[in-house]
């Protein structure tokens, strides 16, 4: 994704204060935030990292106080309910944990098209890092339009 910047979670972390929300996309960047005393306001994972389930991040879960939200959506894809669950989430006051039954991997795109401006987003970048960026009116265009030039398929 064309968006944001590779840093270490120390890094990541320091920046968090300028956040207005903050949507963690993925299950260790999320466990390592809830590990760190961060209760992100939006936070959609699968319970799987690198093919192997994710049970701490499940118990974790459970503990965090916030509206369940469960989503379908096969890998490569974005489904209609994946937007609209999305599109909820940015709009609520209470926090959403997004558990998606199948792969998140382009939820980020989607948290950029529908966030408010200010809004941070997190990814990881396995073994790499993490990627966090501030959303406004540019970013949301770009990643509306990536989003509208994906193949749609029936």
């Amino acid at each position: 994704m064309p968006f944001g910047e590779l840093l270490s979670e120390k890094e990541a972390i320091g920046r968090l204060r300028r956040c207005e929300k903050l949507v963690t996309v993925g299950d260790m960047v999320s466990l390592r935030m809830l590990e760190n005393g961060i209760e992100p306001d939006v936070m959609v994972y699968d319970l799987m990292t690198e093919r192997s389930a994710m049970p701490v991040l499940r118990d974790m879960m459970g503990k965090v106080a916030g509206l369940d939200v469960m989503v379908k959506n096969p890998a490569g894809h974005i489904m209609p309910d994946m937007v609209k669950q999305i599109q909820g989430a940015m709009a609520r006051k209470t926090r959403t944990k997004m558990q998606v039954e199948g792969e998140e991997d382009l939820a980020a795109l989607v948290c950029a098209a529908c966030a408010p401006d200010g809004t941070c987003i997190m990814y990881g970048m396995p073994r790499k890092g993490v990627v966090l960026f501030s959303v406004d009116e540019e970013v949301r265009n770009k990643a509306r339009t990536l989003m509208g030039s994906m193949e749609e398929l029936d």
